[in-house]
């Protein structure tokens, strides 16, 4: 089944196993005895592919596993060690089961009078009972090939007798590779004795040739999300460090999303106020060569289906604001309006009507308020009001009758009119021709679900001689150019700071690759190939990331609920809120863990070039 050929192994350019061949049975007890330094420990390693680096080749069913010694180990080898190699951050239970982790196996009743040690923990075992637990692990995989480093080194008499009968029934199902001092035990239960001496075989005894016992397959299963597991036991081994990797990432993760999400709301919020005082839906127009507009041409522009209104300023005519009293402008008593030309077709109202003449006008729920003051918004409607407009020198009012009142409030005071209405009012008060009115400036109102760049590029092709802009749009980018460039200041801050925080994981994790070296070789030894470590390093990198990501997640959701509650206070409304962004969270998340598997580069090449024999040495 096993067999060994020319194997050859240098130290520093010394023998240490010259020219080692040996055929071993299918099952039985094949003890290696002779002095310490002879090479028996070495040559068991190469026996369990745990050591690569050799001259001369293995066979296993008549075929060279050399090339795929880790396939080799994993389903055909098992070990009980002379130094025990028990990982201290594992459970006892998890310690026995280790082989279960990584490849299916067949549970094993717990043996060796271990029951009362399940609530023990490692460091407080002694060495008998390490001993034991070693072998109760080998018991777990069962493998083919069961290699013993001194299994009876550490126990008293009895419970090496004890051992080595338990050893003796393994053989019968496999074979059983011994090396030990104890010549009474190896005379009493072997069944073949090689002695060594120097790197070489001197002598070999043949006792007995036992016949293997063919077992019925038996129901095997692994360990659900193993390597999870094994994750978060090496996590929780050293508590303190994690939660500070945790903490630091953490902080630095909050710094970048309460960062963005400010700037963001404030951006959004800036541009929000602009578009309150020039409505967002409004283009500006005027002639190329400044010439004068005309009712006939805005009329025009009122046939497009795409536009809801569109009015012209008129030069030399200004409009002062409204006043209770028609007799004298007094500036103290009239309330200025920044908004008279908006349309009011889309608009619900509070109370009143629709305006159906030229002097009727609607008023938004916010002037009604500030005109009222502590009077019932219902004594406003059919209330005389006084628009005042100057023209040079000369200031005249325009008597309008308020008859509706809209739900909405808005940022500017308003008043709504019909199309045209305050020209032709004007026409009446200051005596001139609406046909001769002087106006270099217009405004189109497009309709709300009609985009303003597709109606600007319809009017610019049937006006080639019109300059059309997005009243506001100007305004709006140069407060998100600002934004963007205090944004990315931010941004770099934090990002340096989350970028420290990862590699601190990374070097973290790496440090501890190494303190853990020895312990990631003995899974190697009972399963675990290269890719299962990296798995598990991964997956400890990855829950510190996880928990930090939830808990800046709920300290992000505190903070946005703590700064509102602020600026409610200083500014007594809630017209400005921060609102929390997914948007945000989710791009700097997955930016994380991209920078999480960069930062865990070394280490994985670490355990990519990891010598097993070298580590379980340590």
């Amino acid at each position: 089944m096993l067999e060994l050929k020319h194997i050859v192994k240098r130290y520093d350019y010394q023998k240490v196993l010259d020219d080692i061949n040996m055929v071993f049975p299918e099952c039985g007890i094949v003890s290696i005895i002779g002095p310490s330094g002879c090479g028996k420990s070495t040559l068991l390693n190469i026996i369990g592919g745990i050591d690569d680096d050799f001259q001369g080749d293995i066979l296993f069913n008549n075929k060279s596993v050399k090339k795929h010694l880790a396939s080799y180990r994993r389903k055909h080898v098992s070990f009980i060690f002379q130094q025990f190699h028990l990982n201290m951050w594992l459970s006892i239970k998890e310690n026995v089961a280790l082989p279960q982790f990584f490849h299916p196996q067949e549970k094993q009743k717990i043996l060796l009078d271990l029951d009362d040690l399940k609530q023990a923990k490692m460091k407080d075992l002694s060495l008998g009972q390490r001993q034991r637990l070693a072998y109760l692990r080998s018991r777990y995989h069962l493998s083919d090939i069961l290699l013993c480093d001194e299994p009876t080194g550490s126990l008293d008499p009895d419970h090496s007798d004890q051992v080595m009968q338990l050893l003796k029934e393994e053989s019968r199902n496999r074979l059983v590779i011994l090396v030990s001092h104890n010549q009474q035990l190896v005379e009493k239960y072997s069944d073949e004795i090689y002695e060594m001496k120097d790197g070489y075989i001197i002598h070999h005894q043949v006792i007995d040739n036992p016949m293997k016992h063919m077992n019925k397959p038996k129901t095997t299963s692994k360990i659900h999300f193993s390597h999870l597991r094994l994750s978060m036991s090496s996590f929780m081994s050293h508590k303190s460090r994690s939660f500070q990797l945790v903490f630091g990432l953490c902080v630095s993760l909050l710094c970048i999303v309460f960062t963005l999400t400010l700037s963001t709301n404030l951006e959004q919020e800036l541009i929000n106020y602009v578009y309150s005082l020039v409505p967002a839906s409004s283009i500006s127009f005027q002639t190329s060569n400044h010439e004068s507009l005309t009712l006939d041409i805005i009329d025009q522009f009122n046939d497009y289906s795409t536009i809801i209104k569109a009015e012209m300023y008129l030069d030399d005519y200004e409009f002062l604001g409204i006043s209770f009293k028609g007799e004298r402008y007094q500036e103290s008593n009239t309330l200025f309006i920044g908004d008279d030309t908006s349309p009011y077709d889309d608009l619900a109202l509070e109370i009143g009507t629709y305006p159906t003449q030229n002097y009727e006008i609607l008023v938004s729920l916010s002037t009604a308020k500030y005109l009222c003051q502590d009077s019932d918004l219902s004594e406003l409607i059919g209330k005389k009001v006084y628009g005042w407009y100057q023209h040079g020198l000369n200031v005249k009012a325009i008597e309008y009758k308020v008859v509706g009142i809209t739900n909405q409030s808005t940022t500017l005071d308003t008043i709504y009119t019909m199309k045209h209405a305050y020209i032709y009012l004007l026409s009446s008060v200051y005596d001139f021709d609406v046909s001769n009115v002087s106006a270099s400036l217009g405004i189109i109102y497009v309709n709300k679900d009609s985009d303003r760049s597709n109606v600007i590029e319809q009017l610019e092709n049937d006006y080639p001689s019109f300059q059309f802009k997005e009243v506001g749009a100007s305004t709006a980018q140069s407060i998100s150019d600002t934004m963007n460039q205090v944004r990315m200041i931010l941004l770099i801050f934090s990002f340096l700071a989350i970028l420290s925080s990862l590699f601190l994981i990374g070097e973290v994790m790496f440090l501890n690759i190494v303190q853990k070296k020895k312990d990631l070789a003995i899974m190697k030894c009972f399963g675990a190939n290269t890719f299962d470590i990296v798995r598990i390093v991964l997956y400890e990198s990855l829950e510190i990331v996880l928990l930090a990501q939830i808990f800046s997640t709920i300290l992000y959701f505190n903070c946005i609920s703590l700064l509102n509650n602020i600026v409610s206070g200083v500014l007594l409304n809630d017209s400005f809120t921060f609102k929390i962004d997914f948007r945000i969270l989710v791009i700097v998340y997955i930016l994380s863990y991209i920078l999480i598997f960069i930062s865990q580069i070394p280490p994985l090449l670490y355990i990519l070039r990891l010598n097993t024999v070298n580590a379980l040495k340590e």
